[in-house]
């Protein structure tokens, strides 16, 4: 319940600030997003842009997957105000990780702020 409650108060409060999107991000567009970047490779990567691997000869399958995996919707914003501020004094979350759960020290800038926040 306290992630539901984080996620809809950061939705709200990054919907009221500046962001680089038309609109704003809904909770059934995130649910997609967060989906459709799990069945890419099992991870939240967060990626607005996943280029082609290297190497190797994706399947359609492959193909479809990774590009629909890329944050491209509302939700893939990048926020204009520090957002990390807000949730170290409000939720008590001091540390960001990146896709594979390894501590960052700020976010990146290819990746969706909101799938940066639930990862």
């Amino acid at each position: 319940m306290k992630i539901k409650l984080c996620i809809l108060s950061l939705i709200i409060i990054l919907s009221l600030s500046t962001i680089s999107s038309d609109s704003v991000c809904d909770l059934y567009t995130l649910k997609v997003e967060i989906r459709q970047d799990l069945e890419d490779n099992g991870m939240l990567d967060c990626l607005r842009i996943i280029e082609p691997p290297h190497f190797k000869e994706e399947t359609e399958d492959e193909k479809n997957k990774r590009l629909a995996a890329q944050w491209d919707t509302s939700c893939a914003f990048e926020a204009q105000f520090n957002w990390k501020e807000f949730l170290s004094k409000n939720f008590e979350i001091t540390q960001l990780v990146d896709s594979v759960g390894d501590p960052v020290p700020t976010d990146f800038d290819d990746q969706s702020d909101m799938c940066e926040i639930i990862r």
